[in-house]
């Protein structure tokens, strides 16, 4: 079952899957792990005393509490994370060490993104607002403000220029990454809205929310152009096509859906789940759409015909996540047992399983090139795994 925000109900519209939701309001001091768990397994003169994790390259430390995201910047040299501790932190992936930690929330930092050029540093939080960072500096240069309720995700624009956030306040909203303005809202949602995504043009945000639905809008004017209805839960995720054409959705109703884009109705539902899929993907050719649920698999059907061509099985608990690498041969999943794992996409056989974490995984993210992993948990630390070659 999906993670819940700490104090909240599973029913509460603000849940979203994979993530203990430990928000840290500026009320709140309470860490969602033990600190002193950060020191286990170290001798008095700091001397690990842990054995060796495999396929592990080096752990990124420092964060104080659970780390809600991670993530590469585009040329995999650098990692970006974000935790409950209130803070980002930029890591250089050879050395593993911190070169900026971005400051300023009242908040637990619920996501981090890098703008294309990494000249800047986006993050959304509990305390309602998005806040932009020089990356070279780690100086704030603008706060995004607006949002009623905590900002699930912010994410600039492929030009760098504008900045998308989603929200629990029900809305979507675009802001100009220069000045802080919010120029277009996107509102129709009468639930929170988990993520917000752009269309490969630009030209259209594609929103997904708990009121059980997903709308397309306009990117320019806000305008609701379709509004993908059907099914029976919320809609966890929400994503297009690499052409634009299709929409795919993942819901609490134990479904995966296709949408047609210009006319928003449903094509084609992935239903061999047996609880609540958190995340469906396109491959990278699109021919294949990939699935993440609660009943511990993640699979494979083919996109037009819905057929599950792999069931992707070994974990022991809820998967939150699973992504392809970025030539399409390898998935990456994740888990509330504590672990990652790497599949083929041909055979469906575990090639590799990143272990170590103490404990839930809240994502995992390959590197550009494909060859590493990096995983982000709730026991306050990011790891970078490498994919061995003889495995792969």
């Amino acid at each position: 079952m999906a993670a819940v925000f700490a104090g909240l109900d599973s029913d509460d519209p603000r849940v979203c899957p994979g993530r203990s939701m430990r928000i840290g309001s500026c009320q709140d001091t309470n860490s969602s792990f033990d600190e002193e768990d950060l020191r286990l397994g170290e001798s008095t003169d700091g001397a690990t005393l842990r054995p060796p994790v495999k396929h592990l390259e080096r752990e990124l430390v420092g964060h104080r509490r659970a780390i809600s995201m991670a993530t590469f910047s585009p040329d995999g040299q650098k990692a970006l994370t974000a935790s409950y501790d209130r803070t980002a932190r930029l890591y250089h992936t050879q050395t593993g060490q911190c070169e900026r930690e971005f400051i300023g929330h009242r908040g637990g930092v619920l996501s981090v993104s890098g703008s294309p050029d990494m000249s800047k540093v986006a993050t959304s939080s509990g305390d309602r607002s998005v806040r932009i960072f020089d990356t070279s500096s780690g100086a704030p240069v603008v706060t995004l403000e607006g949002h009623r309720d905590l900002v699930y995700m912010a994410a600039f624009s492929a030009d760098g220029q504008k900045v998308l956030t989603a929200s629990g306040d029900r809305t979507a909203a675009l802001y100009d990454a220069q000045t802080g303005k919010c120029e277009v809202k996107f509102a129709g949602h009468t639930g929170a809205v988990y993520m917000a995504v752009f269309s490969p043009d630009g030209r259209q945000v594609l929103t997904a929310s708990h009121d059980k639905t997903a709308l397309l809008f306009d990117a320019a004017t806000g305008e609701c152009l379709r509004n993908f209805h059907g099914h029976t839960d919320r809609v966890y995720m929400a994503g297009f096509s690499p052409d634009g054409k299709q929409v795919l959705t993942a819901s609490g109703d134990a479904t995966a859906r296709l949408w047609d884009t210009s006319t928003g109705n449903c094509e084609v539902r992935y239903g061999a789940h047996e609880d609540h899929v958190y995340t469906a993907v396109f491959s990278p050719d699109g021919s294949k759409v990939l699935t993440s649920c609660a009943d511990r698999t993640a699979r494979l059907f083919n996109t037009k015909t819905a057929a599950c061509e792999l069931s992707l099985e070994g974990h022991l608990m809820s998967v939150h996540s699973a992504s392809f690498s970025p030539d399409g041969q390898s998935i990456l999943t994740t888990s509330d047992d504590r672990t990652a794992r790497l599949f083929s996409a041909t055979s469906g056989s575990c090639m590799q399983v990143f272990e170590g974490h103490g404990d839930h995984l809240y994502m995992a993210r390959f590197s550009p090139d494909g060859q590493k992993v990096l995983t982000a948990a709730e026991d306050g630390i990011a790891r970078l795994f490498r994919i061995e070659p003889s495995d792969a």
